[in-house]
């Protein structure tokens, strides 16, 4: 038996067990590479031809985009009365790129170059709705020896722009800092709006007292009084200056306090100089490029209620073909509603210009 296994084993026909299964192993390693290379040729192809059809698919969309028309707003089926509207179109498209955007601010808006004289002061100028009196809408880096005008010129209300377009502009206005009326008397027409409320304190000395006590009647005026006594109530000495003459370093003031800016008769805000400091050299270093922007609310705009694209421009109330009341329009959707061969079709409703919120 070990002889013959001997044998069997030294026999040339017979090859060893160890080169048949290295063969049999490379021949099963070549179909795995060979399956998986097709494979993954195929997974390629599949992927390239997805690639050339989303190409396409995308081609198309950008030809159908450039090609398509809104058939409201076609040139062709317009009117006299609003063949001006029409013509704004491609300006309003583009104005809409913008229409959600904060106004941006700018570290100067003159190329003049005015050196800043040192020492200088920086103060912090705050300003807050006419009607929101919680809500900021500005805020100004200034200098100590700049003119208040500057400031007052830097200042964004609604209710000047409304006054404009009126034609009603009123140049006159007024800071009241502290004791001092600080009334903008640049233009010949302006009005001194301290001049009434000073011949009042004069001549109405008790009222004047009486409502002085109330507006100084507050929790910390009565723990003083408790303490100090029931000392006798004195008003302030008020005073009048030009505001196109008066600095911020000619004040006095309390950081932090609230104080008054009234223009165009009887619209009122809050101001408040928040913060003082010295110039440092980080600070731009332009005069003529203060005040200094750090702060703008961002404006809120709707958009036209019929074709909900363009921005609105007027706005009415109790319109019988609108579809809201009120119902805010753009131009060319209000003509071709409203309008037909130039001709206003009724007018038994309101219209206004409308700005923004």
């Amino acid at each position: 038996m070990a002889v013959h296994v001997s044998s069997s084993l030294e026999s040339p026909n017979h090859l060893p067990l160890t080169t048949c299964n290295r063969k049999s192993n490379k021949t099963v390693s070549g179909k795995r590479k060979r399956r998986t290379k097709r494979k993954n040729h195929f997974i390629e192809e599949s992927y390239t031809a997805k690639v050339e059809q989303l190409a396409r698919i995308k081609q198309k969309q950008e030809e159908d985009k450039a090609a398509a028309r809104l058939h409201s707003f076609n040139g062709s089926c317009g009117t006299s009365g609003s063949g001006a509207a029409f013509s704004k179109k491609d300006d309003k498209i583009r104005s809409l790129k913008s229409t959600s955007t904060s106004t941006k601010v700018k570290s100067s808006n003159t190329c003049e170059r005015v050196p800043v004289h040192f020492p200088e002061v920086v103060l912090c100028f705050e300003v807050y709705h006419n009607r929101r009196s919680w809500l900021k809408t500005q805020e100004f880096l200034v200098l100590g020896r700049q003119f208040l005008t500057e400031v007052r010129d830097k200042i964004y209300c609604l209710t000047d722009v409304i006054m404009r377009k009126a034609g009603q502009h009123d140049p006159s206005g007024y800071f009241l800092i502290e004791d001092v009326f600080c009334n903008d008397m640049r233009e010949h027409s302006a009005i001194d709006y301290s001049q009434p409320i000073l011949d009042w304190l004069e001549h109405s000395k008790d009222d004047a007292l009486e409502k002085w006590e109330c507006i100084i009647a507050g929790e910390l005026q009565q723990k003083q009084r408790a303490l100090l006594g029931n000392e006798k109530v004195h008003l302030p000495v008020f005073k009048a200056l030009h505001m196109q003459n008066t600095r911020f370093c000619d004040l006095r003031f309390r950081l932090g306090a609230g104080y008054l800016y009234c223009h165009q008769g009887d619209c009122k805000h809050l101001i408040v100089l928040r913060d003082m400091r010295l110039i440092h050299p980080e600070d731009v270093q332009n005069r003529a490029a203060y005040p200094l922007v750090t702060f703008q609310f961002k404006l809120r705009y709707r958009k036209c209620s019929a074709c909900k694209i363009y921005r609105a421009e007027k706005v009415t109330v109790d319109d019988k073909w609108a579809p809201e009341n009120p119902c805010y329009f753009c131009d060319i959707c209000y003509y071709m509603l409203h309008y037909e061969n130039g001709s206003l079709l009724y007018s038994d409703f309101s219209v206004y210009d409308y700005h923004h919120e």
